[in-house]
């Protein structure tokens, strides 16, 4: 049995964060600073850094609001072009409220911000049960940020046979939920570039897309697919689609670069989405690429920015199993499971960054269609190339794992032929940190090539040689615990066999690793001792969901009605790809104040909280409203306002009425005010916080 020990031991490339002390009594400036949250994630931005430096970064810790203990963060890049250090935080908690300083190097945090992780669950004003059809549904009722409109497709079939596409979205804050889809002539789902706040879930979407020439698929049709011109359409999620088996083939290598059916496309639009936890399969036909978009060379592309792509399940792609190409900038990639792709992750080319790829699994590599295993060309996991006409953006590769399978009649195993690669002479591997990763090749070749001195690797395992200098690499070919390794699959079971090479040998990355079983963390995707990682739909806990139940419409399919459902998804992530990550409750008691005394009910309730001006002169007025949703009996209880921890002047306990409370104020300081609401809860209804937002003085 292994003993947990958590370490702060220092790496060759990561220097200790210098002690900071007792966290400072006022409140730090955020003039400059911004935050940008995922569910799970944030990305950071630190505006004119003075005196930062490309080789130091900016230093960043982070804690639940309220708590005592920080935890650090992965050092921030600086781009000297923009004059801005930027990174992510991840392992984070949906519907919680952090507060993060930052600082340079050596000094003391100078900058601080507060941010709250988007809510798995989402309030819901209406929702539109949609019958079964066989023309396209358009989903045309917008909702708003307090109230989504569900469409709600649970138990109907849409047969697209004789239209392009079976749903098309034209309206924000909506939830197209449960729907069977099938025989699309286009897409599956069509999402119109003017829209924002859409969440695409629980489809089974199936037999989409055109030919371009009666053997082939057109190019890009796609089980879920969205067209922007100008980096439109933000604040998407797509979660716990099954996407299967598109109606043609995408071609392979053998006649050309791939080209043909998605999984899932998004074209020149915006970020701030995320795509978690989809299957994307076929059981004949082959896709392009699994995801991916327009434009690769160029600043956005996709997922664009802001954006997290995590717990899919992905196969049988001629080209990429995930194409994130373009700006990348604060792009997360995490916990995925990709299988009989041409490679694994794709980031040519990676021009703002930063990016951070971790805890991916590859498993079989296949290039040339009709080939045998043993003479079929062999790519990379990570085909990393880049552009003379673009910077080159940082790029991160954490503890990411190739598998090797075997098969009777094969000399070589079933997977990769590299770890990570360039594309070409001129387009070399730039900016790139590769720590702790399992590059297992099939045949004991260069680990990695086409790589420029810019790089860093270190701790990675690889059978053969590198191909470039590593520090502290591990040459050897991974041996696994039982009931893990290659021939497991997407079983989720890769830990390394205990005393083996790469067992408690990967080095200290802050916030990527801070949870480890032993001496130092296992080097590869997955830590000795813990349970098994999961993809696709299993990667969700059940749904369910805290909104209200709103107003239900009844339609039929293909009538322009709109289905709506209770609330986003109201799950917490139970994948284990992420080892550090521990879900945390966010009921109980407020930080800065009581969230309630006596015995609360145990039922979640969902809170918002909003400002009728977010800026006002000293001495103005403002009234915060704070509205606190529920899926049975409305709630009662008390709200307690307070604006950096204290408690607002006359607004300490506001009841409730129709499920909202009021604090008018005039009494806020000079500056930014970090503004909750503390629900106390009631005999139903547990505590919560809404919040925080920014009210500025001047």
């Amino acid at each position: 049995m292994r003993t947990q020990i958590k370490t702060t031991a220092l790496s060759i490339f990561f220097a200790a964060a210098a002690a900071q002390g007792l966290a400072q009594a006022q409140t730090l400036d955020s003039s400059g600073v911004a935050a940008v949250p995922t569910y799970e994630a944030v990305g950071l931005y630190w505006n004119g850094p003075a005196g930062a430096t490309a080789s130091g970064g900016c230093e960043v810790k982070f804690r639940v609001a309220g708590a005592s203990a920080w935890t650090q963060g992965l050092a921030m890049v600086y781009d000297s072009s923009k004059s801005q250090c930027r990174g992510s935080l991840v392992g984070l908690t949906q519907n919680t409220s952090y507060e993060a300083q930052l600082n340079l190097p050596g000094q003391a945090a100078t900058k601080s911000i507060t941010f709250t992780t988007w809510a798995n669950a989402k309030p819901v004003a209406q929702t539109i049960k949609v019958a079964s059809g066989s023309t396209t549904v358009n989903v045309n009722v917008s909702g708003t940020a307090t109230g989504y409109v569900v469409y709600d497709g649970t138990g109907a079939t849409l047969d697209g046979t004789n239209v392009a596409n079976n749903i098309t979205v034209n309206a924000s804050y909506v939830i197209v939920r449960g729907f069977t889809l099938k025989n699309a002539q286009q897409n599956g789902i069509l999402i119109d570039k003017n829209q924002h706040d859409v969440i695409i879930e629980d489809n089974d979407i199936s037999n989409w897309g055109r030919t371009r020439d009666g053997t082939w698929a057109t190019d890009m049709d796609s089980g879920v697919r969205a067209i922007c011109q100008n980096e439109e359409l933000t604040r998407v999620t797509v979660q716990r689609n099954k996407i299967h088996d598109p109606r043609y083939p995408a071609n392979s290598w053998t006649v050309a670069h791939p080209a043909g059916a998605q999984g899932i496309t998004f074209s020149y639009c915006g970020g701030n989405s995320v795509y978690r936890w989809n299957e994307i399969t076929s059981s004949k036909n082959h896709y392009n690429d699994g995801m991916g978009g327009e434009d690769n060379f160029s600043t956005s592309g996709w997922p664009n920015k802001d954006s997290d792509v995590y717990g899919n399940k992905i196969t049988k792609t001629w080209d990429d199993g995930i194409e994130a190409e373009g700006g990348n900038m604060n792009v997360r990639i995490w916990g995925n499971y990709i299988d009989q792709t041409g490679t694994g992750i794709a980031s040519t080319i990676d021009s703002v960054g930063p990016m951070y790829i971790f805890r991916n699994i590859w498993d079989r590599n296949e290039f040339y269609e009709g080939k045998a295993h043993d003479s079929d060309d062999r790519q990379p996991m990570f085909k990393s190339g880049s552009s003379s006409d673009f910077n080159n953006g940082r790029r991160y590769l954490f503890h990411n794992t190739m598998l090797q399978r075997t098969e009777s009649g094969s000399q070589y195993g079933l997977g990769g032929g590299a770890g990570v690669g360039g594309t070409g002479s001129t387009q070399l591997v730039h900016n790139t940190i590769s720590m702790n990763n399992v590059y297992n090749l099939w045949k004991p070749n260069g680990a990695v090539y086409q790589v420029d001195t810019d790089n860093t690797f270190q701790s990675d395992m690889f059978n053969g040689s590198m191909g470039t200098a590593v520090v502290n690499g591990i040459n050897a070919a991974p041996s696994y615990a039982s009931g893990s390794g290659n021939a497991n699959a997407d079983g989720g079971m890769y830990q390394l066999a205990s005393g083996s090479a790469g067992f408690d040998r990967g080095v200290r990355i802050p916030n990527f690793n801070d949870h480890f079983n032993g001496a130092a963390p296992d080097v590869g995707a997955a830590e000795a001792g813990d349970s098994a990682m999961v993809f696709g739909v299993a990667a969700a806990s059940a749904s369910s969901s805290v909104g209200g139940s709103g107003t239900t419409t009844t339609t039929t399919g293909g009538t322009g009605g709109t289905t709506t459902t209770t609330g986003g998804s109201g799950s917490t992530s139970l994948n284990n790809s992420l080892s550090n990550k521990k879900p945390l409750r966010t009921g109980g008691n407020g930080s800065g104040g009581s969230g309630g005394t006596g015995t609360t009910g145990t039922t979640s309730v969902s809170l918002t909280i909003d400002s009728s001006s977010y800026t006002i002169t000293s001495g103005g007025s403002v009234t915060f409203t704070v509205a606190v949703m529920g899926n049975s009996s409305a709630p009662t209880g008390t709200v307690n306002f307070t604006a950096n921890g204290t408690t607002i002047s006359g607004c300490g306990a506001v009841s409730l009425s129709s499920g909202k409370a009021t604090c008018t104020t005039s009494s806020l300081a000079k500056g930014s005010n970090a503004v909750k609401g503390l629900y106390s809860g009631d005999a139903t209804y547990t505590s919560g916080v809404a919040g925080p937002i920014t009210e500025t003085v001047n």
